[in-house]
């Protein structure tokens, strides 16, 4: 199934590491969108979206990001806001 992530930051101090680490755990960059990364799971949509917090966790941490939205679609289920805080990890906005 297709996945479908777009970030809301205000602000980055480092894309290219940032982007270096989305793409190298399989997500390519939609065209056009400068926070907006696709790919395409083959595991339950539990699994996939516990994947997706891990890698963009991460990234986060990497980047130096502490704070951003972040809007998710899996297959053919609704897209989901969540809130990620450094502290906090992602809290679903609902």
């Amino acid at each position: 199934m297709e996945v479908l992530v777009v970030l809301e930051i205000k602000w980055l101090s480092n894309k290219e590491k940032f982007e270096e680490y989305i793409l190298k755990e399989g997500f390519e960059s939609v065209s056009g969108e400068p926070f907006a990364y696709m790919g395409v799971s083959t595991t339950p949509v539990f699994n996939t979206k516990a994947y997706i917090f891990e890698v963009f966790s991460k990234a986060f941490e990497l980047a130096a990001i502490n704070e951003c939205k972040l809007i998710c679609q899996i297959g053919s289920n609704p897209a989901e806001t969540y809130f990620y805080k450094k502290d906090d990890f992602f809290t679903e906005l609902k």
